[in-house]
């Protein structure tokens, strides 16, 4: 069994069989006109049939039967219809116009090379000027005039169709390139945009539930066991470390690739006091050392470093377990310097398990990505006298 055909192709055979009928039925029209006006102007006896001779009906079906091909072999199409052409032609029985052969052209030029193009309608244009020389083709000078003319104008109309295709299926690929980069970029925005949600939700909503978190244990370690106070802060506290795993599940889900940026960053280092304060209630004694000139910076600058200042502070409170902390800030004519140093217990874990902060590592990807938006750096590690340090540099160019 054949494969069976496309519609789109079985639509093309279905045009190019009824272009061909249409020709044919045109041609032996024309030639039955022809053959009546020269029995209207013969002498009565001389009458005959008013329809064309067997050899030239034949000759009109070779030149227009062949177009239902025309699609699938131009060049062998053409080369029928014009060696029909020339038939009639030599037969004393030239058309009008050789509508089969003009078709055939505008064909050739739609689907083939110009070049390939132009030699053939130079050949064809030759052809019919030698046998107008040798006497073979008897055209006349204004039938041969109409031959050239509807030739050159069928080309240029076939030219015409295919530069039209060309630009629509150019206009088509660049739609299609249009619409798959928009969605790239659309893409890449929703991703974009979860990656600082999540960045932020860790940096904010983080921070504050580990301060409760830390509050209720506190304040729960400071009452008999087996009150109600005590019962409900360990409620507390139990549901704080609830909410933290649910917040980790959450930035693994929206967390994407380093390299976004913050739209509106809003905290500056002029509210370290009041975070200070918190964790200061929530149990870590925590002192501010201002070096150097203080001075305005850049929004960005100022909030990346209250960030990191955040972080540092909130593993501090959960992992250095009874300790002080100190928070430097050093204003230097071209840098900002940011270190935050500890001297709990955090150092042992910290060798143990190295740059695992709180969120299953996200706190040390935050602060890489803060400081890498601002080319600038972070060294995080463990003293040598016992502690910890987060130490961050931030450019700030002069003023």
């Amino acid at each position: 069994m054949g494969t069976p055909t496309s519609p789109p192709v079985q639509v093309a055979v279905r045009q190019d069989a009824l272009v061909a009928a249409v020709v044919a039925a045109l041609m032996l029209l024309g030639s039955a006109v022809t053959v009546a006006d020269d029995l209207w102007a013969a002498p009565p006896r001389m009458a005959g049939p008013l329809v064309p001779s067997a050899v030239v009906a034949a000759l009109l079906l070779a030149e227009s039967l062949p177009l239902a091909l025309r699609r699938v072999a131009p060049l062998p199409v053409l080369a029928v219809c014009v060696a029909a052409s020339l038939g009639l032609q030599a037969m004393s029985e030239p058309t009008p116009l050789p509508l089969g052969v003009l078709v055939a052209v505008c064909t050739v030029a739609m689907r083939l090379r110009p070049l390939v193009s132009v030699w053939v309608v130079a050949a064809y244009l030759g052809l019919l000027a030698a046998g107008i020389a040798t006497g073979a083709a008897p055209l006349s000078d204004d039938l041969f005039y109409e031959y050239l003319v509807s030739v050159i104008a069928t080309v240029m109309l076939g030219y015409g169709i295919a530069l039209g295709r060309a630009r629509a299926r150019i206009a088509e690929r660049r739609a299609a390139e249009t619409a798959r980069l928009q969605e790239e970029r659309t893409r890449a925005a929703v991703e974009q945009e979860q990656s600082r949600i999540a960045r932020e939700v860790h940096d904010i909503v983080a921070h504050d539930v580990s301060v409760i978190v830390a509050q209720a244990a506190a304040a729960r370690r400071l009452l008999p066991g087996d009150s109600a106070p005590a019962h409900t802060l360990h409620s507390i506290e139990t549901v704080g470390r609830d909410a933290l795993d649910g917040l980790r599940r959450l930035v693994h889900l929206l967390r994407s690739e380093i390299g976004d940026e913050p739209r509106a960053p809003q905290p500056t280092l002029d509210g370290l006091p009041f975070l200070l304060a918190q964790l200061r209630v929530a149990g870590l004694p925590v002192e501010l050392e201002v070096r150097g000139e203080a001075r305005r910076l850049p929004g960005t600058v100022e909030t990346n470093a209250y960030r990191i200042v955040q972080e540092a502070l909130t593993n501090a409170l959960k992992h250095a377990g009874p300790a002080r902390a100190v928070v430097v800030l050093d204003y230097r004519p071209d840098e900002l310097h940011v270190e935050v140093r500890d001297d709990g217990r955090g150092a042992t874990a910290a060798a143990a398990a190295p740059g695992r902060p709180a969120l299953g590592g996200f706190g040390l990807v935050s602060m890489q990505q803060r400081a890498a938006l601002l080319d600038g750096s972070v060294h995080v590690g463990p003293e040598e006298s016992g502690g910890f340090r987060v130490s961050a540099r931030f450019p700030v160019g002069q003023g």
